[in-house]
């Protein structure tokens, strides 16, 4: 008996992102291995959608062997895709061979009466549980009573997921599994993958992870050099010195402070030079709005200073205002235009001389409904596209003018940060990317408040996980362009910078 088990992939509407590459790739591999069964034990959406739901069932529907679906919390986070998916979810158990498997749907954190009764009713023969959720994160009711029920009955393995780590271990003679699922941006611990699960004659189940091959095509870059770099916020001075002790060749000024040095500065950048080809961002204050654009004068000095250091580029957040005010009805209000007009003020000599203007992504805090009256202008994606679009035609350089996309703004983003997986974000932003910002998004030790700029530990880290990253890089879903280390610790940026050499030297 050998069955594959497919798990958290979070799956978008879209069909071109690293999620819809990660789940062609399953359903190839599981038809090619041929098992008895392939078990989807939820969280194939994202959010819910019929759109997500749809393109799932659409690709399940190509298996050549039996399938069962079991849904996660993710599909419940609108109804409209359990409506999509009613008829594969009926189905909550399933006899093949001497094996019952059953399919408790845990979708809500807890165990329905229903489907007690079915558990309670389950025959007296080799019994395996394929669900969502582990019993350790269900509600203290349904953790009960499962770990009682498991307690008299033959059951060889319960199969989970939710969790987006592996982990095995043993509750009332029941071994418990979980595996860390195919979503590319989620699965850590480990690269994301498919699960094979096979029975020997003794009753015990074997597991084989298979990782998807999330592409190793990382140079050339853009740049004539390693893309790798950093973005300090602090005394450009600094920063530059550090540089030249690091030999990175990308860098990125962020003064944190008015009475910055920029002679030191200069001087430094021109030490650079001679030892090193390098990338040059400036990164700029904020653009906000008081009775009038706020800012103005700040931003309009370090252009000037930035290309008195012969930057590559600039970076600047969109305007850092509330969505709604940017709006009348689906229109762009007076406001927006008051803000593009500012933009063209301040950057179009820049970007004639031929630098590039780099638009940053801000983000929402934890828990900010997606609602226009209650998030930041431009965090939701197609708000973004649109104000860069905008800059284009504004600058008419349209080859200069992009997205700074920082990759922890985009998952550490209110509720937007699920309806928007980092996926949609490459595949509707990818091609017009400029710089990225790289870091962790992780709680701090202090406050226990989730907190951005934090260092990377891993390729498969918790909260962003890089798969997805590498594959629209390696695939060109993505821009090519210099990366800058945004990590606030000193010791945490130096080490993710080393981290991230050794990822390009070693493709």
């Amino acid at each position: 008996m050998k069955f594959i088990q497919i798990t958290d992939l979070h799956l978008s509407d879209r069909n071109d992102t690293p999620a819809a590459d990660a789940l062609r790739w399953a359903i190839e591999t599981a038809d090619s291995i041929a098992p008895d069964l392939v078990a989807f034990t939820g969280d194939m959406t994202t959010f819910g959608t019929s759109g997500a739901a749809g393109q799932f069932l659409d690709a399940a529907s190509h298996l050549s062997v039996p399938w069962v679906f079991t849904p996660g919390n993710a599909e419940l986070r609108s109804k409209a895709a359990m409506v999509v998916l009613e008829q594969p979810a009926s189905c909550r158990s399933l006899e093949m061979g001497e094996v019952c498997f059953l399919l408790p749907d845990t979708s809500s954190g807890s165990l329905t009466v229903e489907d007690r009764r079915q558990l309670e009713a389950a025959p007296s023969r080799p019994l395996v549980i394929l669900t969502h959720y582990p019993t350790d994160t269900l509600d203290a009711d349904s953790r009960t009573w499962v770990t009682s029920w498991l307690a008299g009955r033959r059951v060889e393995l319960y199969l989970a997921g939710h969790r987006h780590f592996t982990r095995s271990r043993t509750i009332e003679g029941c071994n418990e599994v979980i595996t860390r699922g195919l979503d590319p941006d989620k699965a850590f611990g480990g690269p994301p993958g498919i699960s094979v699960f096979e029975r020997g004659n003794d009753g015990r189940w074997v597991e084989e992870a298979i990782p998807w091959p999330h592409g190793t095509e990382r140079l050339p870059a853009e740049v004539d050099h390693s893309p790798v770099g950093w973005s300090i916020h602090g005394d450009p001075a600094e920063t530059v010195r550090e540089t030249i002790d690091s030999g990175l060749h990308v860098l990125e000024l962020r003064p944190r402070e008015l009475d910055y040095d920029l002679a030191a500065t200069r001087a430094g950048l021109a030490r650079l030079r001679e030892d090193r080809p390098i990338y040059l961002s400036w990164h700029l204050p904020s653009l906000g709005w008081d009775d009038g654009m706020t800012g103005v004068d700040e931003v309009a000095r370090q252009i000037d200073d930035g290309r008195s250091c012969e930057v590559d580029a600039f970076t600047i957040h969109v305007p850092q205002v509330r969505a709604d005010r940017m709006f009348d009805g689906d229109e762009p209000s007076d406001l927006q235009d008051e803000f593009a007009s500012g933009y063209r003020s301040l950057f179009e000599d820049a970007v004639k001389a031929g630098i590039r203007m780099s638009i940053e992504n801000v983000h929402n805090a934890p828990g900010t409904p997606s609602d226009r009256a209650e998030r930041k202008y431009a965090t939701e994606i197609g708000e973004y596209v649109d104000w860069i679009d905008r800059m284009r035609e504004k600058m008419r350089v349209p080859d200069l003018v992009g997205a700074h996309l920082d990759l922890g703004h985009a998952r550490n983003n209110g509720v937007l940060g699920n309806m928007q997986p980092l996926g949609d974000w490459y595949a509707c932003v990818g091609s017009r990317v400029t710089g990225y910002h790289i870091h962790q998004v992780r709680r701090d030790e202090g406050t226990g408040k989730i907190a951005n700029h934090r260092g990377i530990t891993g390729i498969y880290d918790r909260t962003v996980s890089y798969a997805g990253f590498l594959n629209a890089w390696s695939k060109r879903l993505i821009n090519r362009a210099p990366l800058f280390v945004e990590v606030r610790k000193a010791d945490e940026r130096r080490r993710t910078a080393a981290l991230l050499e050794e990822w390009f030297r070693g493709a």
